[in-house]
């Protein structure tokens, strides 16, 4: 069901996806406080494992320190190469690429070869920057800024639902993508099943009805919740489910977690979705992506389980592709418009989240003053 009643202002203008100053804004109050999904445990299951990654203009190197998970800025404080060009791998020590330094696993200098040539040593300046990890779940999750709150704060209401992403599902897939569009774009795209009947024919057809159309609308966060038919393939994945030993609920759950975390649900996957700036008009899309094992031993469970991997991963690829067609369309409009845009309650959803964005980088003085012909007819929080 639906919180409002009336359709609702379009907050942001389209120059907010479009400003310099608006993305440096949004990097500073948005980004740098908030944590990020970067990697799942798997990847980084033994001492030694690392993944090197950008995100929003640093590049982060994560790796196992005989079982305790560090990320560190991927320079090297002596010359400023990065320490590892290599996506992922392992290696018996963290070693610079290029001259050889080694670092331990607090960031501080081990061995350097050559080291007397570095005298008298210059202590402060020569650790690795570090930065903030925890994880939830088997999702592991970076902050970047120097304060803010802790990783199960900051996940606060969803961070039960999100504790799910490993146990009884397993990682099958990450992957990344780069779209010519502001990041609110993508995620806005995400808030709202408006868009469905005309990017979604085939895979979803049409958008559910509002009476199988569930909003929870906070100042934090938003979820939508619906009940998928009870068709031949809601059957048939009711039947793997259970075959698979797991617990039926039938349950589709989309939460985002503002600004840009968003965690997506169905009985036989679960997908944690981010999109990052790049630039004003640029952005980075990346999907983890968890599918169903349950607890089924034997040979027929394994191949249950491959099958099951098999289909969710293509269809997610599907639903993804599909969405992409629409963005360099929604940038080059706002490029160009002169219309203040406005927006249905069945996307209210974008709503909240547009006014996240002001309160949150440009203060609540300059939202802009909402016709009370406009007011929505139900209570958000």
């Amino acid at each position: 069901m639906f919180v409002n009643q009336h359709h609702l202002r379009h907050l942001l203008r389209p120059e907010h996806y479009t400003s310099e100053a608006q993305y440096r804004a949004e990097l500073r109050h948005l980004f740098a406080p908030a944590w990020h999904p970067v990697a799942v445990t798997s990847q980084l299951a033994r001492p030694g494992d690392f993944v090197t990654l950008d995100l929003l203009e640093t590049p982060i190197l994560l790796r196992n320190f005989d079982g305790e998970l560090r990320a560190f800025l991927n320079v090297c404080p002596h010359r400023h190469s990065r320490l590892s060009d290599k996506p992922a791998g392992n290696t018996e020590r963290l070693r610079c690429r290029y001259h050889g330094w080694e670092f331990q696993a607090d960031g501080r200098t081990g061995k350097i070869p050559d080291a007397g040539a570095f005298r008298p040593w210059d202590r402060e300046n020569s650790c690795l920057r570090r930065f903030a990890v925890g994880t939830c779940g088997d999702l592991v999750f970076v902050r970047l800024g120097d304060t803010g709150v802790s990783l199960a704060d900051w996940l606060g209401p969803v961070r039960g639902h999100w504790e799910s992403y490993g146990g009884l599902y397993r990682h099958a897939a990450t992957w990344e993508r780069d779209f010519p569009c502001n990041w609110k774009v993508v995620l806005e795209n995400s808030l709202e099943s408006y868009h469905i009947p005309e990017v979604h024919p085939t895979t979803f057809g049409d958008y559910p009805p509002a009476e199988n159309a569930w909003h929870e609308l906070t100042d934090r966060f938003s979820s939508f919740k619906t009940i998928p038919p009870r068709d031949f393939p809601g059957r048939a994945m009711a039947w793997l489910v259970r075959r698979l030993g797991a617990p039926v609920t039938n349950e589709y759950w989309h939460r985002v977690l503002h600004p840009h975390a968003t965690g997506s649900s169905l009985d036989v996957f679960r997908m944690m979705q981010c999109v990052f700036p790049t630039g004003p008009t640029t952005c980075r899309y990346r999907c983890i992506f968890f599918t169903l094992r349950g607890t089924r031993g034997g040979p027929v469970g394994w191949l249950l389980y491959r099958f099951l991997r098999w289909v969710s991963t293509r269809i997610a690829y599907q639903v993804f592709d599909e969405d992409a067609t629409i963005y360099r369309g929604v940038q080059r409009g706002l490029e160009a418009s002169p219309f203040p845009g406005v927006i249905g309650v069945r996307e209210e959803r974008v709503h909240v989240f547009q006014k996240y964005v002001l309160d949150h980088t440009r203060g609540a003085a300059e939202l802009p003053a909402l016709d009370p012909a406009l007011a929505p007819g139900g209570r958000v929080g």
